[in-house]
C-alpha cells in the first residue's frame, strides 16, 4: 500500500480565491506563503475529486490530509470542518489530521470531538508561528492526549541555516529533543527531512532520545540535494523514514505546471536505488505502522 504521510486540502471558497479569504480571516503568513508579491506561487490548488484522480494516477492508496497552523484559532476550527467533510466522503483514501492552535479553548474537549469524526492524528503543527511554543500548557496537553490516544502529530520544520524565503519562521531543532524527551511515547514527525535534524542522531547522546521521531519527506525537491535520500536511510534507518510529497505544492517548479505524485515517486526511487523493502517501507508500510 502506498500511503502520502504529507498532503493538504482546502474548500471550494479557498480555492477560488486565496487571497480574499486570507484577508478575511487575518491570515497574512499563509497569505504570504500562497500568494507571495512580486514572484511566482509555489502552490498549486486541487478538488477532492482531483486529488483522488492524481492519487489514482500514480497507485496513491491513501493520503493524510494534514491541517494547517493558522494563526487565529477559528480559521484551524475551519480546515477541520473541510477535512472532516474529505475523511467522511472518502474514508478509504483519506487520513485525516487536526489542525491545532495553542490559544483554543477546551482544547481536549475539542480534540475528543475530532476523535468521534475519525480524526487519527495532529498537524501540520507550526506553534511557533502562532505565537506560542511546545512548553505551552495548553499544548502540552494536547500533546499528552495524543499520546494516550497513540495519535502521531506532524510539526513543520525549517533547517536553522537554510536560504531566506517568504514567511520563513524558525523552527528551535532543541525544542523537539525536550518534547522527545518529555514524552518518549510520542510518535512524533518532523517534516521535510527534519529540517536535517536525523543527522543530530549521529551524536550518540541523543540518538537513545530519539526512538519516538520520524521524518517525512515533503518538499524535499525544493530545499535539498537529491543525494539526501540515501544518507538519510544510512543515517536514521528506512524505518524512521516517511515518504510525503506536500500535495498540491508544485515541488518541481521547472517542470511541473500542475502539482502530482508520480513525479516525486520515481525521484526517490531513482535516487535513492531504493531496493524493494525499503520501498515498501517508506513509501507507506512505516507510516500505517504509527496509526
Amino acid at each position: 500500500m502506498i500511503v502520502d504521510s504529507h498532503t493538504h486540502g482546502y474548500s471550494e471558497e479557498v480555492l477560488k480565491d486565496p487571497r480574499s479569504f486570507a484577508l478575511v480571516h487575518k491570515e497574512p503568513h499563509w497569505q504570504e506563503l500562497v500568494c507571495p508579491k512580486n514572484k511566482k506561487s509555489l502552490q498549486g490548488w486541487s478538488t477532492r475529486e482531483k486529488m483522488i484522480a492524481d492519487m489514482d494516477n500514480a497507485m496513491v492508496d491513501r493520503a493524510v490530509l494534514l491541517g494547517w497552523y493558522w494563526e487565529n484559532p477559528e480559521t484551524c476550527a475551519l480546515q477541520n470542518e473541510w477535512t472532516s467533510q474529505w475523511i467522511s466522503r472518502d474514508p478509504d483514501r483519506f487520513i485525516g489530521f487536526v489542525s491545532l492552535h495553542p490559544g483554543i479553548q477546551n482544547p481536549i474537549e475539542s480534540l475528543k470531538r475530532s476523535k468521534d469524526l475519525g480524526f487519527l492524528g495532529i498537524g501540520e503543527c507550526h506553534p511557533w508561528l502562532q505565537g506560542s511554543s511546545i512548553r505551552n500548557d495548553n499544548w502540552m496537553n494536547c500533546m499528552q492526549f495524543a499520546c494516550d490516544q497513540g495519535w502521531p502529530v506532524t510539526f513543520h520544520v525549517t533547517e536553522p541555516v537554510g536560504h531566506d524565503y517568504p514567511g520563513r519562521v524558525q523552527t528551535p531543532l532543541e525544542e523537539f529533543l525536550w518534547l522527545a524527551r518529555q514524552l518518549p511515547a510520542l510518535k512524533i514527525i518532523l517534516a521535510h527531512a527534519g529540517g536535517l535534524f536525523p543527522f543530530y542522531e549521529l551524536n550518540p547522546k541523543i540518538r537513545p532520545d530519539l526512538k519516538n521521531v520520524y521524518y517525512d519527506l515533503a518538499a524535499c525537491p525544493l530545499l535539498y540535494d537529491p543525494s539526501i535520500y540515501r544518507k538519510l536511510i544510512e543515517t536514521v534507518g528506512m524505518e524512521k523514514i516517511l515518504w510525503g510529497t506536500d500535495y498540491p505544492l508544485r515541488i518541481f517548479p521547472a517542470t511541473q505546471k500542475v502539482p502530482d505524485f508520480k513525479s516525486f515517486q520515481n525521484l526517490i526511487s531513482k535516487e535513492a536505488n531504493l531496493t524493494e523493502v525499503e520501498r515498501t517501507a517508506i513509501f507507506g508500510t512505516n507510516f500505517l505502522s504509527l496509526l
